[in-house]
């Protein structure tokens, strides 16, 4: 334990920045190639090539991938409570972002261009959308911020510090002013997630469920939703247990980690 807390095993605060700065130029490229390959292959690009300047330089310095990326296993109590966490924040995450909406709405144009992205029509679309927007944005995103960057950033801050700043820049690639709440109080959930377990597995289970129940709201007729919605809010007896079971997930979830803490072999591969 103490070998993996030893900073010379970690990049340092400006080796991170750089990593960052050379993955946003990267996604600046591919943003601006969007009109020519077109809106579902970007989203592919980018899911997919934002991993790999952290990567390389992993590779590079020799890091261990296993440490660096936070690639260690948990218990299965764990990753089940992380489900239950996933829906259950979701819904919360969902009424924020319509309250938000109220008082910081998104442009009409920008909104349709999203809903676009995701709009599934041939089978196609569900393997290239479903396969990026779900489990490859969750894999690559949670590697290189739950694990990449924060994992760093805790050998610099503390974990306050650490989970806030990671978030804040989680908020940054997501390019949209108008979720930056949401994004914000999502990312900062994953990286205490990240942190308490010792592990990205957990946070990859959150994220692709809530881009999950994303992508099929934006698929299903809306009026199958009804039951779901109260004067386009979430209803008010779903929201309650939603964000009650938020609160005793997340303590199960601080439980169930500290139990597996006592078998050492959960978190080394």
């Amino acid at each position: 334990m103490e070998n993996e807390r030893n900073s010379d095993q970690y990049p340092q605060l400006k080796q991170v920045l750089l990593v960052l700065a050379l993955t946003l130029a990267i996604t600046f490229f591919i943003a601006g190639l969007a009109a020519l390959i077109g809106a579902r292959t970007e989203l592919f690009l980018f899911e997919a090539l934002i991993i790999v300047p952290a990567l390389l330089y992993t590779l590079k310095h020799k890091y261990s991938v296993v440490q660096i990326f936070r690639l260690r296993r948990v218990n299965f109590k764990v990753l089940l409570i992380s489900i239950m966490l996933g829906f259950a924040f979701t819904i919360v995450s969902d009424e924020i972002d319509r309250v938000v909406q109220i008082f910081f709405p998104m442009p009409e144009q920008l909104q349709n261009a999203i809903t676009a992205a995701l709009k599934i029509e041939t089978i196609s679309d569900f393997i290239i959308i479903a396969f990026s927007a779900v489990f490859l944005a969750a894999i690559v995103e949670e590697m290189l911020f739950r694990g990449f960057v924060q994992t760093s950033l805790e050998r610099e801050f503390d974990i306050t510090k650490a989970v806030m700043s990671t978030a804040l820049l989680f908020v940054i690639f997501h390019f949209n002013p108008w979720w930056s709440i949401q994004v914000m109080i999502f990312g900062i959930i994953l990286g205490v997630v990240a942190w308490k377990s010792n592990s990205i597995y957990p946070a990859i289970v959150m994220h692709a469920i809530n881009n999950s129940v994303a992508l099929l709201m934006s698929n299903i007729n809306p009026k199958n939703f009804e039951w779901y919605l109260y004067k386009n809010h979430v209803s008010i007896p779903i929201l309650i247990v939603a964000i009650v079971a938020t609160v005793l997930g997340i303590k199960l979830f601080y439980r169930f980690c500290e139990e597996s803490l006592s078998d050492r072999t959960h978190f080394d591969v």
